[in-house]
């Protein structure tokens, strides 16, 4: 039976950008968040709305989503300005790069954006170079509806909240992961276990190495095949842009 992606730039602003463990007081999940306000690009793909995310890798570029830098590119090439969120300050757009076989094979979900001003402020997070995702811990961060794995969704509060996983496949394409359920899988659970959603698309997941917070993942897609079909519940398969098989093409890019 064949996996079915459901890429959320088709769901933006009808499921939850974080959904969190039940068994866990939602303070420290906001609490959490707060440290990453200013490593957060809001792409503003809807009017007066954050949805959508990147991550701003060097001074003059984010690093996102082909699903949802194709939204911003279509608005340029009709002639239209579009500006982008990043440390409470508006920034913008002056050119998107699209991956190349984007269009031909969606596993190439991965997209920069140049600014027309460099960053002031904000913290720049730079893209990982290894090859040692596989096991480790990462960290998303979303902004939009607040729910938890078991009750699902109970509104939008405006905060930002950062989750953490474990990462299962490390693949040509993709870093997964799944929302385990504390009950069922208590050993392998993280303790501010959690997932993206739709407002998340093209949002970061971090990893700590050395002491450094680089950004190993983009977020890009879920498979409901092992929550019965609904998104944001207990064993939801989260993929994202393995974001280290694209060093080389961000480099000629930027360079």
């Amino acid at each position: 039976m064949k996996t079915t992606l459901i890429f959320f730039s088709i769901l933006i602003g009808m499921w939850p950008p974080v959904v969190i463990r039940h068994d866990v007081d939602d303070a420290a999940y906001r609490s959490f968040g707060k440290q990453f306000e200013e490593r957060i690009c809001y792409l503003n793909l809807r009017e007066d709305t954050p949805d959508g995310h990147g991550t701003v890798i060097d001074s003059s570029w984010v690093l996102t989503a082909a699903h949802c830098a194709t939204e911003i590119q279509d608005k340029l090439e009709k002639g239209k300005s579009h500006t982008l969120l990043i440390s409470g300050q508006h920034f913008q757009v002056e050119q998107v790069f699209l991956h190349p076989q984007w269009l031909e094979n969606e596993a190439f979900d991965i997209a920069l954006i140049k600014l027309k001003k460099p960053v002031v402020k904000g913290e720049i997070i730079p893209v990982y170079r290894g090859e040692n995702e596989l096991d480790q811990e990462v960290i998303v961060v979303g902004k939009g509806d607040f729910g938890t794995g078991k009750t699902g969704i109970q509104g939008n509060d405006g905060y930002l909240r950062a989750a953490t996983n474990r990462v299962e496949q490390a693949t040509d394409y993709w870093l997964k992961w799944t929302f385990d359920d504390p009950k069922e899988n208590s050993g392998r659970i993280t303790r501010l276990e959690g997932i993206s959603g739709p407002g998340d698309s093209g949002g970061p997941a971090f990893m700590e190495a050395d002491g450094i917070l680089y950004l190993v993942g983009i977020s890009s897609a879920q498979s409901t095949r092992n929550s019965g079909g609904v998104e944001g519940i207990y064993g939801v398969l989260e993929y994202y842009t393995r974001v280290s098989r694209y060093v080389d093409w961000v480099d000629e890019i930027i360079n």
